[in-house]
C-alpha cells in the first residue's frame, strides 16, 4: 500500500464563533457534561463552538443539530448556492464533512481520499491525501455492502478515518502528511471498515463491518498521538474477548450470567456470529462511557445458532435461551479500558438481518417526574427504545413507529422481545410445524422488510424534543437454507419467500418522521411514494434538512410541523447528511454532498418527462448553501 499527501496550501488554527456559551449551554448541560481529561475539554469546547462541525453527528451526544438559527423557517426560502467543490469518486457518499477553525474536511469512499479545503478562499484545496491500495479490487469485492467510509474523525490538530481495507490512519490536519497507521485488518475474509471512527479521551475507536461474511465483530480503542491499541473486545464470545469482568452491571436477568456471550450461543456458532460495527457511536464524557449498536446476526438462518429446529420462548413469547448475545443489540464500554459495563439484547436470535447501527442519541429527559440520563433509538427493528444510559434500563414501554409483526411488545419486567411464533424462521418444514400446525411452507412473510430504518443519521432538537428518522414502510418475505461457510463469501443462509405482504401502512415506501421520546408517539410523518432513506439534520431555526432520491431534491422542512419550506434539485441522490457552520465571513452555511453511484436508471425515450431518473446523473458534488446577500 502507497499513501501519497499533495500539499496545496497552509492550513489556519481553530476560529471561535459566535454562540460558544449559548451551545455550552444548550448541549452539555443535557448530557451533564463536566470533562476531566484535558483532551475531552478541547472536544467539548470545539462542540461549543456553534461555528465549526468538529466530529460525525455534531457531539458526542449525536445529535445532528447544529444551534446556528440565522437560517430560519422565515428566510430558508433566500437560500442559494454560495459555492461548489466536485468530487472525483464516482459513488454515494455517506461521509459529511467536518469544519474545524476555517478549513472544511472531506473523506471519499474507495480509493480513499481525504481533501482540506479553505473556507476563507470558497474551497479552494489546502491538501489531498491519497490512499492507494495495490488490491483495490478485492477489497471492494470483499466489502460489504459498497465501497463506503462514513466520516473523519478530529482532535488535537489530527484527523482520524479508516481505509476500507481496515487499516486506521492519522493525518497532521495542517498539512495532510500521515502521522501513523495501523495494519489492515483480516479483508481478505471481508472484515473491512467502513464506520465512523469516534475520539474519546486519549483514544480514537473503530469497528469492522463483514457481520453478513461470518465476521465476529469487535472493536479498537488505539493512541491517537502513537496509534497504539490500547484496547481491543469482540461483541460475542468468551468473557475474556468481549470485556467482561467486575465492572459489568447489566440491568436484566438474562445478561447476569457467568458468560453472557458464549453460553447464549449454540456450540461454537458464536465464531461466525457477526455482532459487526459499522455505524456510530456515542460518548458521555461523564460516565466516560462509549455506546455503539451491532450488526445482525450471523447466519441470518438460526438453525445454526441455537439447538436445530428449536426454539425456547417464555409464556410471553421472548427468547429464554441461545439469545444469542451481543449481535442486534447496544452495548456500553468504559472508553479507556473498553471494559464492557452494560448491554441490552434488542432483537434477541436475529434471524431477519436487524442490525442496530445507529447512533444512541444521548439526552436528559423528564420521565416520571424525575430527570433520566437516557438514550434514545429508533431502532432498525421498528421498535423505539428509552434506555437509561448509565444501566440499560428500560424507561419506558417501547413501542412501534413502523411496520412491525415479529414482535408483540417488549416485557418490560424481564427486557425481552416478545415474538409471535409464526414469524419465527425454521430450516425444514417438519420443525416449523411443531410450533405453526397448519403451515405449508418455511416461507415467512414478515415485517419490517429488512429494515424500518438504517444506518443514517437520525437529528435531535433540544428546541422541540423530537427525533428526527428516515424510515422504512416495507414489508419482506424470505426462507431459510442451508449451506456452508466460505470465507470472504456471503454467509446470510437465506432465499426469496416469494413476494412481499402489502405493508399496513400503505402504499407508500418510506417516511420521515418526528418522534417524541418521552410521549411515545409521531408527532408527524412525511410520506414518500419512492425511496428516500437518506440522513436528517436539525437546526436551531427550527429546521430540518434531508437530499431525497427522488429528482435530486435537497429538502428544508419546518421542525415543527413537517412542512417542506425549501428545495432545490440537484440532478443527482443524497446518502450523506448536511452540516451547518458560520463561515469567516460570519454567515451561516448548509454543506452536503450529493452523489449517485454509475449504475442509476437509464433514461429512454419512453421514459417519462417527471421520472426521477431524468432529473439524476452519476456524480458526486459537495454543494454549499448560504442566503443571498
Amino acid at each position: 500500500m502507497r499513501f501519497n499527501t499533495r500539499r496545496v496550501g497552509h492550513g489556519r488554527g481553530g476560529r471561535t464563533g459566535g454562540g460558544a456559551v449559548a451551545l455550552a449551554i444548550l448541549l452539555l448541560v443535557g448530557i451533564g457534561v463536566a470533562p476531566a481529561q484535558a483532551q475531552e475539554q478541547d472536544l467539548v469546547a470545539l462542540q461549543a463552538d456553534a461555528a465549526q462541525w468538529v466530529m460525525p453527528n455534531g457531539n458526542y451526544a449525536a445529535w445532528n443539530y447544529s444551534p446556528l438559527d440565522r437560517i430560519n423557517v422565515d428566510n430558508v426560502r433566500g437560500l442559494s448556492v454560495a459555492w461548489t467543490f466536485p468530487l472525483p469518486i464516482l459513488d454515494s457518499h455517506q461521509a459529511a464533512p467536518l469544519v474545524v477553525g476555517d478549513t472544511m474536511y472531506l473523506v471519499t469512499p474507495k480509493p480513499n481520499r481525504v481533501y482540506a479545503l479553505d473556507l476563507e478562499r470558497n474551497g479552494m484545496v489546502e491538501w489531498e491525501y491519497r490512499v492507494e491500495l495495490d488490491d483495490l479490487d478485492l477489497v471492494t469485492r470483499r466489502a460489504c455492502c459498497g465501497a463506503q467510509t462514513r466520516g473523519l474523525a478530529y482532535a488535537d490538530g489530527k484527523l482520524f478515518f479508516n481505509a476500507l481495507n481496515g487499516e486506521a490512519i492519522a493525518l497532521d490536519a495542517a498539512t495532510g502528511e500521515e502521522l501513523w497507521r495501523d495494519d489492515p485488518t483480516d479483508y481478505p475474509s471481508s472484515e473491512v471498515r467502513t464506520g465512523a471512527p469516534l475520539v474519546a479521551g486519549r483514544v480514537v475507536i473503530f469497528g469492522v463491518s463483514g457481520g453478513d461474511r461470518g465476521v465476529r465483530g469487535h472493536v479498537t480503542a488505539h493512541d491517537i498521538d502513537t496509534g497504539e491499541v490500547r484496547w481491543r473486545f469482540h461483541n460475542l464470545g468468551p468473557n475474556a474477548d468481549v470485556g467482561i469482568g467486575p465492572r459489568f452491571r447489566p440491568f436484566y436477568a438474562d445478561d447476569r450470567i457467568p458468560n453472557p456471550a458464549l453460553d447464549s450461543w449454540y456450540g461454537d456458532s458464536w465464531r461466525l456470529g457477526g455482532g459487526a460495527v459499522w455505524g456510530w457511536f456515542s460518548y458521555d464524557p461523564v460516565l466516560n462511557y462509549v455506546y455503539y449498536g451491532t450488526g445482525n446476526c450471523g447466519p441470518w438462518n438460526p438453525d445454526y445458532r441455537r439447538e436445530w429446529g428449536v426454539i425456547d420462548l417464555d409464556e410471553h413469547g421472548g427468547v429464554a435461551t441461545y439469545r444469542n448475545n451481543y449481535c442486534a443489540s447496544v452495548l456500553a464500554r468504559d472508553a479507556a479500558t473498553g471494559e464492557l459495563i452494560w448491554a441490552y439484547n434488542i432483537t434477541p436470535q436475529d434471524q431477519w438481518d436487524l442490525d442496530e447501527v445507529s447512533a444512541g442519541v444521548l439526552v436528559d429527559l423528564e420521565i416520571g417526574g424525575e430527570t433520566r440520563r437516557a438514550m434514545i433509538r429508533a431502532s432498525r427493528n421498528g421498535y423505539f427504545y428509552v434506555l437509561d444510559r448509565a444501566t440499560g434500563e428500560l424507561l419506558t414501554e417501547p413501542w412501534a413507529f413502523a411496520p412491525n409483526d415479529i414482535m408483540l411488545g417488549v416485557d418490560l419486567e424481564t427486557g425481552r422481545a416478545r415474538y409471535d411464533i409464526e414469524k419465527i424462521n425454521f430450516t425444514n418444514l417438519e420443525d416449523r410445524r411443531r410450533y405453526v400446525p397448519d403451515a405449508t411452507s418455511t416461507a415467512v412473510a414478515w415485517c419490517p422488510g429488512i429494515w424500518a430504518r438504517n444506518w443514517q443519521n437520525d437529528a435531535y432538537s433540544p428546541r422541540t424534543g423530537l427525533l428526527y428518522t428516515s424510515t422504512s414502510n416495507r414489508c419482506g418475505a424470505m426462507r431459510v437454507v442451508e449451506g456452508e461457510f466460505v470465507p470472504g463469501e456471503r454467509y446470510n443462509l437465506r432465499a426469496s419467500g416469494g413476494p412481499p405482504q402489502p405493508s399496513p401502512r400503505g402504499d407508500h415506501v418510506d417516511e420521515l418522521q418526528a418522534n417524541d421520546p418521552v410521549t411515545g408517539r409521531t408527532v408527524w410523518r412525511v410520506e414518500w411514494p419512492t425511496g428516500n432513506n437518506t440522513p436528517v439534520m436539525a437546526t436551531a431555526g427550527d429546521l430540518v434538512f434531508q437530499g431525497g432520491s427522488d429528482q435530486g431534491l435537497l429538502r428544508s422542512f419546518d421542525a415543527h410541523t413537517g412542512d417542506v419550506v425549501w428545495t432545490f434539485g440537484t440532478g443527482t441522490g443524497f446518502q450523506s447528511s448536511a452540516i451547518s457552520y458560520l463561515g469567516p465571513d460570519g454567515r451561516q452555511y448548509i454543506a452536503i454532498v450529493g452523489s449517485s453511484r454509475p449504475g442509476d436508471p437509464v433514461v429512454t425515450l419512453d421514459t417519462p418527462p417527471a421520472a426521477a431518473s431524468r432529473h439524476r446523473r452519476p456524480g458526486s458534488m459537495l454543494y454549499v448553501f448560504g442566503l443571498t446577500p
